[in-house]
């Protein structure tokens, strides 16, 4: 099947990697490195980085299955590319930081286990598809499924995090708005 997906022969894939496990290796260091991308194009709001997560990582099925099968195979080994990969997530960290010293994340968070749940809140989807299916009724890689799910991180990742020192007016308004999509969800306005 990856011969046939990369169109070349299986002969030609033996050739440049050796066995099926260095090529698996190569293309998890690739996905990995693509990943060390995303840090540095992350927004600099907690929403805007919840939702930037699962568009750069939620969304790639390649990418949640090499980690499937990695979980899988790995029975408590030594990760492929381990150094690499504990720094990006230590810079991860470090950059939720940067937002909690700014005062967009409240400053008792636990940003270690904060990263973990954003991690999961952007890769569930597509680690348990059947799940989103019989919830949903649409796939996780539907176009309109992902565009509902980043635009939901979105308004929780503004929910999860207050501004420091919000003005009196945008407070009320935030209050008003809140009051009024409570009373749309329970049908008191149509």
């Amino acid at each position: 099947m990856i011969a046939r997906r990369a169109r070349v022969n299986k002969r030609m894939l033996y050739y440049c990697f050796g066995a099926k496990q260095d090529l698996y290796r190569e293309i998890l260091r690739r996905k990995i490195a693509e990943r060390s991308e995303w840090l540095e194009s992350t927004p600099d709001d907690f929403a805007g980085v919840l939702a930037h997560i699962y568009l750069s990582g939620g969304t790639d099925i390649d990418f949640v299955r090499l980690m499937e099968w990695e979980a899988i195979d790995s029975g408590g080994k030594k990760c492929i590319a381990e150094a690499e990969r504990r720094a990006l997530f230590e810079k991860a960290v470090a950059r939720l930081r940067v937002l909690q010293r700014r005062g967009s994340i409240p400053r008792g968070a636990d940003l270690t286990q904060l990263f973990i749940s954003m991690l999961s809140l952007a890769l569930f989807p597509l680690v348990m598809p059947q799940i989103i299916r019989l919830i949903h009724g649409m796939e996780p890689t539907d176009p309109r499924f992902m565009r509902q799910r980043a635009d939901f991180l979105r308004w929780l990742g503004d929910r999860l995090v207050k501004p420091a020192r919000a003005p009196r007016n945008h407070a009320r308004r935030g209050r008003v708005q809140i009051n009024a999509v409570s009373r749309i969800e329970s049908g008191q306005l149509a």
